[in-house]
């Protein structure tokens, strides 16, 4: 028996193993239902159907038994070999029967036929139990020796009622236009209770393939059409999770690996944000985002770098020049550089690369370098999306690099929406002046953060990464050996000032010593002058004391009639 998932309306669900299309369809395929998957050639019908089915034989007992109507048992053996499935020992074991079920060549088809023969087969291969999944590929090309559409309908709607009769699951694979209508493809999806449609399309020299449901009856289902890529895993789709990201808003701040740009980010980065770094052509944004993963390393945090312009040896070797020595996280396993070798993929599968390079390096920080290879087309920038809604929802911290033309405007980076998506946009450009190209360094936008507005001069050296203050100068920015000459030039000015200032000093306190020893002179003067008026005035209180004592006893020598001659003698 099958075990089924309960989900939604339908309580009955088989999962296909394809974990995004489990999550688009809430649970997988109708158990004990008909589905069907249609789409054009190449777009990965069979991969899609077989998966579904091997899954359901890893996860449950019974048989699955594969009608081809396009393929030899031994080439659909031998592609099926191709994946990871190991379905050569279901095959061994007789759980997988594959039935070649392609009409001879050599065979004249005349009057009207049925399928019965057909059902029984099948039935009679997974004998004595029922088969617990059955895949009827390209049954289109048996319908097709059907000679009117009432026989066609017939044919499916018996198929359909062996199918309820059963209780098994089964999947039809089709090739099919859905801009036309009419023919037994219309009526092969209104019979499936479950239609899938799959696309591969070629835009710009790339192929993408994609996934929609287009119906599903008695259960929700998401409504968007889903990028996927088929890998040696089988159908790989990128899951729509309607869940709410429920991911832990931090408030860690995470140091770039630069004291001046920490500073002017207030502090350093939000932990699990998004940081956009773009500017021309060696204006050292992967040096920037490096010396990110290189500060993250040395908390002991994992960190991963996606490199596409270089290979990983390259950018160790070249980042060492500037003090950034990554061999000892590499070492340690706490850094890993992961180089894309297929510079030609699509942006799909470059999203499913670097998911996958981040689920196993188990990454807290991350390193794209440069994102502006997704950026080129439309397509590209949902990859961008859904790679930020993954480290958002992993709480990782990453950096992106964008290349720009050095005479773009700041206005044309927001037109890849990734400048939108990021929490953070450092931009980096040249300021040419005076004979000289020297870097300059602009915070444009940083969220929740008190971020600095000045411009910064990104200077490069043995000991690594600095930010120096820039001057302006009557309305220019002075940069390189201006700056240099500039902060001579203040400098010197202070020194002057201050020298000056200190002759003023001594001038000053030579002038008070002089001042002060004027005064003490003068205080001695007039203390002396004090003390001899002081002398004067009592030998005058002196004088008129003897005048007064002469004068009263000559007035009693005249009262006692004593001769006034005798009186004056006695007058000393």
């Amino acid at each position: 028996m099958v075990e089924p998932v309960g989900t939604g309306t339908y309580d009955r669900k088989l999962r296909t193993g394809i974990d995004g299309f489990d999550c688009m369809s809430e649970g997988g395929l109708p158990v004990g239902k008909v589905s069907a998957v249609v789409g054009t050639a190449g777009a990965g019908k069979t991969v899609f159907a077989m998966q579904s089915m091997i899954h359901c034989l890893r996860s449950n007992p019974g048989v699955g038994v594969v009608v081809s109507f396009e393929q030899s048992t031994a080439s659909l053996t031998a592609d099926l070999a191709s994946f990871d499935w190991n379905a050569a020992e279901l095959i061994e074991q007789g759980r997988l029967i594959v039935i070649d079920g392609r009409p001879r060549a050599d065979v004249l088809f005349s009057g009207a036929f049925d399928i019965s023969g057909l059902l029984a087969m099948v039935e009679g291969a997974a004998a004595p139990d029922r088969p617990a999944c059955v895949v009827f590929d390209g049954i289109d090309t048996l319908m097709t020796l059907l000679s009117s559409s009432s026989s066609q309908r017939l044919e499916l709607l018996r198929l359909q009622n062996h199918i309820q009769c059963l209780g098994t699951t089964a999947i039809l694979t089709l090739k099919a236009n859905p801009a036309t209508s009419g023919g037994f493809e219309e009526i092969a999806l209104y019979m499936a209770d479950c239609v899938v449609e799959m696309r591969r399309e070629g835009q710009d020299s790339v192929s993408r393939r994609s996934i929609w449901i287009q119906k599903y009856r008695g259960s929700g289902h998401s409504l968007a059409r889903v990028p996927f890529i088929v890998t040696f895993k089988g159908v790989e789709v990128e899951g729509v999770d309607s869940r709410p990201n429920t991911a832990q808003v931090s408030n860690d701040r995470l140091s770039m690996g630069v004291t001046q740009l920490d500073e002017m980010l207030g502090g350093g980065l939000f932990r699990g944000t998004s940081t956009l770094i773009s500017g021309a052509p060696g204006t050292a944004k992967t040096t920037l985002g490096l010396a990110f993963l290189n500060a993250m390393c040395q908390r002991g945090e994992r960190a991963l770098g996606i490199c596409f312009d270089e290979r990983p040896n390259e950018i160790v070797r070249n980042v060492s020049s500037v003090g950034i020595d990554l061999t000892p996280h590499i070492a340690s396993g706490l850094l890993h550089l992961h180089g894309i070798a297929n510079q030609t993929a699509g942006p799909d599968e470059f999203a499913y690369e670097i998911a996958t390079a981040i689920r196993q390096h188990r990454a807290r920080h991350l390193l794209i370098d440069p994102i502006s290879v997704f950026t080129q087309e439309a397509p590209a920038q949902n990859a961008v999306r859904r790679i930020i809604q993954l480290c958002k929802r992993e709480g990782i911290t990453v950096i992106l690099t964008s290349l720009l033309d050095r005479n773009a405007l700041e206005a044309e980076a927001s037109r890849s929406y990734v400048s939108t998506i990021c929490d953070t946009w450092v931009h980096l450009t040249y300021v040419i002046h005076g004979g000289e190209r020297n870097r300059a360094l602009t915070i444009i936008k940083s969220r929740g953060t008190a971020h600095s507005n000045q411009v910064g001069e990104l200077l490069l050296d043995d000991n690594g990464l600095t930010i120096a203050r820039t001057y302006t100068e009557e309305g220019e920015v002075l940069m390189g050996s201006l700056r240099w000459q500039k902060e001579r030039a203040n400098e010197q000015a202070i020194r002057d000032a201050e020298e000056e200032a200190a002759r003023h000093y001594r001038e000053a306190e030579q002038s008070v010593e002089e001042l002060s020893g004027r005064v003490t002179s003068l205080s001695n003067e007039l203390e002396a002058k004090r003390e001899e008026l002081k002398r004067l005035s009592q030998k005058a209180a002196m004088i008129t004391q003897l005048e007064r004592e002469r004068r009263s006893q000559l007035s009693r020598l005249r009262s006692a009639g004593e001769p006034i001659q005798q009186a004056v003698q006695e007058v000393p």
